[in-house]
């Protein structure tokens, strides 16, 4: 794997423009790539033309929001009767009816529920948001990440429900232009005492204890979906693994290098029973450190920024693409 370095040229990332909401501007189905499949052309949606990806009864554009009804995700495994996003900021939002697999769903923002192995629904995500630069601050009613092919999507498909601020976009048309090749794929065996399991239990708001780890986790989930870039370490540029952890940090008033191998040494070791928010978790041992970086937010899932063709996402820490290449965690505060 060729690892996160210092000093790299941040690459430019196109991003989506951002304009004033349409009814048909109030989803977004993007592959694993960044490439984006499908946006909506009408008051009502479906994807594929099955609708086992999504299916929307109707959309209604306000002067202050998006109305959103009757939303049926990944064949109806994730259902909502009704969906308001605010044009700006959080105030005003709304989400009535939501169920996960038959069960009430969580309707606090920010809240991420694993729907098994690695795939997840984060419910009213204050994001950054598609815009000119990417810096925008706004509201993704829905955002679902696809890991698995049993639902009839391909992995890494993002699904993006609720999005008062997006703009139409042509079908097709990749979010970055990053170049270079970062491969990952090392497994790891969870220790004794703690190991994966199926559909977890969600997630609680995050950051409600206060402390810097999990302010770090809330900041890092606002970048879900920024495109993968080498040596890239900002919303504008996209990030690499440690550039995504050098930033986050930043906002914090950390200064970490960014250099994965270094930031294995600019913290407290903490063993993997003892993980915490916030802690930073390192993968693929090298001669120089640890070659990969991620940070951890509780029930065995992390953040990350994984290789070229791919998002920031959450990934589970005990799945087999992770297994054998865990090389420990360290607390950088």
């Amino acid at each position: 794997m060729r690892r996160c370095l210092v000093g790299v040229a941040a690459l430019c990332v196109s991003l989506c423009t951002a304009a004033p909401a349409t009814a048909g501007a109030y989803a977004e189905v993007f592959g694993s790539d960044g490439t984006l499949l499908s946006h909506p052309g009408g008051s009502s949606y479906v994807y594929p033309a099955d609708g086992s990806g999504v299916r929307i009864a109707s959309a209604v554009a306000r002067p202050g929001s998006i109305v959103l009804k009757n939303v049926s995700i990944l064949s109806g495994r994730v259902q909502v009767a009704r969906l308001v996003v605010p044009r700006h900021g959080i105030g005003g939002a709304r989400i009535e009816g939501l169920t996960i697999d038959g069960k009430a769903g969580p309707t606090e923002p920010n809240t991420i529920v694993p729907l098994g192995q690695s795939s997840y629904l984060v419910v009213l995500q204050q994001a950054v948001t598609p815009g000119p630069d990417g810096r925008d601050l706004g509201l993704v009613g829905l955002r679902v990440y696809v890991d698995d092919s049993s639902s009839g999507i391909a992995p890494g498909t993002q699904l993006l429900i609720g999005l008062a601020r997006s703009a139409p976009a042509r079908a097709g048309k990749r979010v970055d232009a990053s170049s270079a090749v970062m491969g990952f794929d090392h497994p790891f065996v969870p220790p004794v005492g703690l190991s994966g399991t199926g559909i977890l239990d969600a997630l609680p708001t995050l950051a409600l204890d206060g402390s810097l780890g999990s302010q770090a986790v809330l900041i890092a989930e606002r970048y879900l979906g920024t495109p993968y870039v080498w040596g890239g370490a900002s919303p504008q540029a996209g990030f690499d693994c440690s550039g995504l952890v050098t930033f986050v940090y930043a906002q914090l008033g950390i200064s970490l290098t960014h250099y994965s191998g270094a930031q294995y040494h600019e913290g407290r070791p903490v063993s993997i029973d003892q993980l915490r928010p916030g802690d930073l978790v390192f993968f693929h041992p090298g001669a120089t450190g640890p070659g990969h970086v991620g940070i951890y937010i509780g029930g065995g899932q992390f953040i990350q920024a994984p290789q070229t063709g791919d998002v920031v996402k959450i990934s589970n820490l005990f799945s087999p693409r992770y297994q054998r290449g865990y090389v420990g965690a360290v607390r950088p505060y």
